[in-house]
């Protein structure tokens, strides 16, 4: 699997996520411009945003990636809250969670997308 990163400043979670993909062989890309999104394709990948570093603009930000790119987007915050949760989804996010917790189902996550990604291309 492809999992994109837009993250600049949780050095800890990117070490963690970098281990975890390096394990199970898993393709992670850290970028820093959203038009990058153009040039992949939509095949078995997870787009992840940190909150931490776009949380003034996450109106912005979802509308950019999803003009984009039919990825499913994974916005991650140290701590979430309900009320976060369903306004991040409201917006267009499609998970939400925080960080650890991702780390903890990493593998659970990508099965899901590829076994959704399957039943779409059935479709």
């Amino acid at each position: 699997m492809k999992i994109i990163v837009f993250s600049e400043s949780d050095y800890n979670f990117s070490a963690k996520l970098a281990k975890i993909c390096d394990l199970e062989s898993d393709e992670l890309l850290f970028l820093n411009k959203f038009d990058s999104l153009d040039s992949f394709d939509n095949k078995n990948t997870l787009l992840i945003v940190d909150f931490n570093d776009y949380k003034n603009h996450l109106d912005l930000i979802i509308n950019l990636i999803k003009s984009r790119t039919n990825f499913p987007v994974c916005l991650l915050a140290d701590k979430i809250d309900s009320k976060f949760q369903k306004k991040s989804t409201s917006i267009g996010f499609d998970i939400v969670m925080a960080k650890s917790i991702f780390l903890m189902n990493i593998k659970t996550i990508k099965n899901q997308i590829i076994n959704n990604s399957k039943y779409n291309q059935k479709q």
